[in-house]
């Protein structure tokens, strides 16, 4: 049952008649999680009261961070602890994230020695790092078994997801190789782990970031990746699911740390939050714009006197401003938003910028030259009494604009190098730096341009 059921819980219970349970029972979990996320508070809670332990463990799982918040808050600790029993280790580490810190002892004390040992190692490392996201139930077996023994091992997995493959082991539980599914049921099951296994086997430590575990299955397609620690013992596997989930993380951070909104979607977020999230970018193009408006004046007063023609010649310039300041800022933000992605996608090194500054510097230069000629020309004819004022613009625009592809590839390698997630430099901050500069270069252009021909 799809999308219609979910207008029907919402309807039933806006409307005050009730959610049979048959209706929530039969919705899928991630569709129940969506539609608590288009209820208020009160709601969502009665919905999630018609669940059983099972299903609720999934939606609650399936929830996104602010749903999960706002249930976990108004959940007692007893139901809460029966929740995380009924869920895959790693998803009850991620959940028990978000629970209150104060409720967090008191919810693992209540569960299952097994199931408190897997939560409290994974609870341990970063939930960003590739031991945060694993799951610790591997299917492993060893180089001296037998096919045959290991395919009846296989009903004893208890997470699906994570059958992969099987991972070979040694006493110490050193990872040796895998053994693919599909070469296990094709081959003898008289056969010895041994004489199937691969031995090449891609792996992500624990610390890696999970970043970095994506990049890994993009890269060699992997359809999961085996973590290890520093003695290369299997600590876990991250399945195809949970990088997914990653990927869209990440892409979502991002974005909203391109728009200078923070790196959590803002919208379900109080208000004091929202602003203080935004407020320290915004203040930036505030300050910058400001800025800007004070270089004008200073140029006006410093190199303008009042004597009307020259006034006029001024005022000829400002209409000019917004284009020139558009596009450099438009080109800058283009180059730091192909960096960023690279950084994210690994295809820019951020500790080698020369590798990507040449050929950006020149496209922006190209760029430049071929809108400065169009609107140089056009400025030219709007303002033939002006004939310097299509030369002013032509030569500025080619300027502006490489230098803002300069800056729109070196602030992310600059914020790279001493650590600022370079997503916040493609936002207010270049934005300001990129109208500044082009402010300056217009300027000096047509003040060299205009003493050089005497017209002031």
């Amino acid at each position: 049952m799809d999308h219609p059921d979910i207008a029907r819980i919402i309807e039933g219970v806006e409307g005050a008649l009730g959610v049979p349970r048959k209706i929530a029972g039969e919705v899928r979990a991630a569709d129940i999680a969506q539609a608590l996320g288009e209820l208020d508070e009160s709601h969502r809670l009665l919905v999630f009261s018609l669940l059983g332990d099972p299903k609720a463990a999934d939606v609650l799982a399936a929830a996104d961070e602010r749903v999960q918040e706002s249930l976990l808050e108004a959940l007692p600790a007893e139901r809460l602890t029966a929740l995380l029993s009924q869920m895959d280790p790693d998803d009850a580490a991620d959940v028990l994230q978000s629970a209150p810190e104060e409720d967090r002892p008191r919810i693992v004390a209540g569960l299952d020695e097994e199931t408190r040992r897997e939560v409290s190692l994974l609870d341990a490392y970063d939930p960003e790092s590739a031991g945060g996201i694993m799951t610790t139930d591997v299917p492993t077996c060893r180089d001296g078994d037998t096919l045959g023994r290991v395919i009846e091992q296989l009903g004893d997995v208890e997470q699906p997801e994570a059958l992969t493959a099987i991972y070979v082991v040694d006493a110490a539980g050193t990872l040796l190789g895998l053994v693919d599914l599909r070469a296990l049921l094709v081959s003898d099951r008289d056969a010895l782990v041994r004489d199937v296994m691969d031995t090449d086997v891609i792996s992500a430590h624990v610390d890696d970031d999970q970043e970095e575990v994506a990049r890994l299955v993009d890269r060699y397609d992997l359809a999961s990746v085996p973590v290890v620690d520093a003695a290369r013992r299997l600590k876990g596997v991250i399945t195809v699911d949970d990088v997914i989930d990653v990927l869209g993380e990440e892409a979502s951070e991002d974005m909203l740390r391109l728009a200078g909104t923070g790196a959590v979607h803002p919208t379900g977020q109080p208000l004091v939050e929202r602003l203080l999230a935004r407020a320290p970018w915004l203040s930036v193009t505030l300050v910058g714009s400001f800025s800007a408006g004070l270089v004008l004046e200073f140029i006006e007063q410093r190199w303008f006197p009042h004597a009307l023609e020259v006034q006029s010649s001024f005022k000829a310039l400002l209409y000019f401003i917004p284009l020139i300041g558009g596009m450099a800022g438009n080109v800058g933000s283009q180059s730091s938003t192909i960096m960023v992605r690279g950084f994210a996608t690994g295809e820019v090194d951020p500790k080698r910028p020369m590798r990507v500054l040449k050929g950006e510097l020149l496209l922006g230069l190209v760029i430049g030259v071929l809108a400065g000629l169009i609107v140089g020309v056009a400025a030219a004819l709007v303002h033939p009494e002006r004939p310097w004022l299509g030369l002013v613009v032509g030569t500025a625009l080619p300027a502006a604009i490489g230098v803002a592809a300069l800056a729109g590839t070196l602030v992310p390698f600059a914020c790279a190098a001493v650590g600022i997630d370079p997503a916040y430099a493609s936002g207010p901050f270049l934005q300001t730096l990129n109208d500044l500069s082009a402010y300056v270069i217009y300027f000096t252009v047509a003040i060299g341009l205009m003493d050089g021909l005497q017209l002031h």
